[in-house]
């Protein structure tokens, strides 16, 4: 079953995924989208024009007025944010990874890799994909295609660089939140 509310797109995008726990994450996070749609600006819940994108986020085409969003979700939390300036959100499930210093430098400045190596290291790893994650989805689209991660030392960039960070991460999810201050 097919939930009305979802647009064309959505529904393609939908029976694209296989995976019945990522269906039921994809269904979730356009419920959660709707649901704070509506709380914001007061209008239906089926009312929202939700347009999926190869390749790049989901778009609002029918925003009363301008707004900036983010959605993230993993091992079945999901978290949607919005705000009047540029924001990103990234979830992560803590695990532990056997190749953790191999995907780091897929994304850590080479600064950052040399903090891996302590017993908090799991933990600084999970925060730090996070924080780059939220800041690449705060980024415009255009900004995006030019930001190489590994070439951002992002704890800096946070602390002083005109961005603002929230750190919700606990023992089970790293969850940090992006805003441009």
């Amino acid at each position: 079953m097919v939930l009305p509310f979802l647009s064309n797109s959505e529904v393609k995008r939908l029976s694209d995924i296989s995976s019945p726990r990522r269906k039921r994450e994809y269904l979730l996070s356009r419920t959660l989208i709707r649901y704070a749609l509506k709380q914001v600006f007061a209008l239906p819940f089926n009312h929202w024009d939700i347009i999926e994108c190869n390749g790049a986020r989901f778009r609002i085409n029918n925003l009363p007025t301008p707004v900036f969003y983010s959605l993230s979700h993993s091992d079945g939390e999901i978290s949607f944010v919005m705000a009047q300036k540029a924001i990103g959100i990234d979830i992560e499930v803590i695990k532990s990874r056997k190749n953790l210093r191999e995907l780091a430098q897929q994304f850590m400045h080479v600064n950052e890799l040399n903090c891996l190596g302590t017993p908090e290291e799991v933990l600084y790893f999970y925060r730090t994909w996070s924080a780059k994650e939220a800041y690449f989805k705060a980024l415009s689209g255009e900004n995006q295609l030019s930001t190489v991660l590994s070439e951002i030392q992002i704890w800096p960039l946070l602390n002083n660089g005109g961005w603002q960070q929230t750190d919700l991460t606990d023992e089970h999810f790293s969850r940090i939140v992006v805003m441009q201050a």
